[in-house]
């Protein structure tokens, strides 16, 4: 089997779960090429207002992401906007937000130049992650070779053996810099000014001649001149700027200048780091994914075929069909004695990080608790077609599910990011 690129090992993707050449080939080269829906599940929500309740709103964008269409609907609505998912920037999405407070404006419709938000009903309850059982994908993949459908097929035949490692895709770690986790980690480590330094500093890949100038500026202390550098959409980057140029030496302050669901990423991104390095061990050793063995926590698959419910523990005897699930550091771990325990205790110590290093004291709402995660990738109806020089797939995947790891054992890309992942 080929070897993972440098990209992939930056985000812990050391190993594939199904055989096949690697091809080059473009994703997302237009935004109708990836297109993504969640699947909606909220039984209770209703046509008519009720008392109480909140708006529900269907959100269709492209070329935004979804922290910044929050942001921006929230000022619309006057209220702070629930979402269940992130959905990325570079495609065609489809996803359900609704305001926290019942006592939010509720317009039919909210235009904007890069999304439209439709009300389609009312709940008792705001959306939250359990409102959505998954995403349906139609992905295009450009410029294909020969021999491309053999992968497709082994692919999809490997998703339905559940043979497949849930990864988390390369997004969770930000595909340009692959900084996300090594600021988390910084974070861990109580190493606050080499956290921002990585956020201010290390170059991005495709970013233009002012971000480079910027970057370079404030490793040289030079803060409100790379803040003047910095365009409007870099705005994580102002903020902390912002901060440092006001209070040279805080560099927890400048952290949490920081939106706190992006602070909290941070810090998931290095749990989903120790993740994916524990499964593409065990993946490289021919570990069994799909089917939970004694001394494993496990869980059994819900109706939709799509999540799994609920934890079982490890001495728990697991019946048929039960898929293996798999720790997410943080400070409530335990080592229950399990073959991807066992992993997780070796990873810890090369990256000389404890699970109560996931407390952090000095700024608490960075703190993780950690929990649990399947193993395999719980896709279905999969299908795909060819014609001359593209291939269309289609399929569902569960929530927290990534598209791109399954398009990755497809391609096994060179350069994720050229091939447009």
């Amino acid at each position: 089997m080929i070897t993972p690129p440098e990209p992939d090992r930056r985000a812990g993707l050391l190993a594939y779960g199904s055989p096949g050449p690697r091809f080059h080939v473009k994703l997302r080269e237009r935004f109708e090429d990836f297109q993504v829906e969640e699947i909606l599940d909220l039984v209770t929500m209703t046509s008519e207002p009720c008392e109480g309740c909140v708006p529900i709103y269907k959100v269709e964008k492209r070329g935004i992401d979804t922290l910044h269409m929050v942001r921006v609907l929230s000022e619309k609505l006057k209220g702070s906007v629930n979402f269940a998912g992130m959905k990325d920037k570079r495609a065609r999405a489809t996803q359900y937000v609704s305001p926290r407070s019942s006592r939010a404006e509720r317009p039919q419709a909210v235009e904007h130049q890069l999304f439209r938000a439709e009300r389609i009903g009312f709940s008792p309850r705001p959306i939250g992650r359990r409102s959505i059982v998954g995403n349906r994908f139609e992905l295009v993949l450009r410029g294909i070779q020969h021999g491309i459908s053999t992968s497709i097929e082994d692919a999809f035949a490997s998703c339905r053996e559940r043979a497949i490692p849930n990864f988390y895709g390369y997004q969770r770690f930000g595909l340009r810099g692959m900084v996300n986790h090594r600021i988390g980690r910084e974070i861990l480590r109580r190493n606050f000014q080499e956290a921002v330094r990585i956020l201010l500093c290390d170059c991005r890949e495709g970013e233009g001649s002012s971000a480079r100038e910027a970057r370079e500026a404030a490793s040289k202390g030079r803060y409100h001149e790379a803040l003047t550098l910095f365009t409007k959409s870099q705005d994580i980057e102002r903020r902390v700027l912002r901060r440092l140029s006001d209070h040279n030496g805080d560099f927890l302050g400048s952290l949490r200048a920081v939106p706190i669901r992006v602070r909290r990423l941070f810090v998931h991104a290095y749990q989903s780091y120790l993740f994916n390095v524990t499964l593409s061990r065990a993946a490289a050793s021919k570990m069994e994914l799909g089917k939970a063995t004694n001394g494993d926590n496990w869980s059994i698959v819900d109706e939709h075929q799509l999540n799994p419910e609920g934890v079982h523990g490890a001495r728990e005897p697991a019946p048929d069909g039960a898929i293996p699930m798999v720790q997410l550091v943080g400070y409530s771990f335990r080592d229950y004695g399990s073959r991807f325990d066992s992993i997780i205790g070796d990873v810890l110590k090369e990256e000389e990080v404890e699970p109560k290093h996931f407390y952090v004291k000095e700024s608490q709402e960075m703190s993780s608790e950690g929990g649990f995660r399947h193993a395999p990738l719980l896709a279905k109806e999969l299908q795909y077609r060819l014609d001359d020089s593209s291939a269309s797939l289609g399929f569902s995947l569960g929530r927290g599910e990534y598209a791109t790891s399954l398009v990755r054992e497809i391609v096994k890309p060179e350069d994720p990011f050229s091939a447009g992942f």
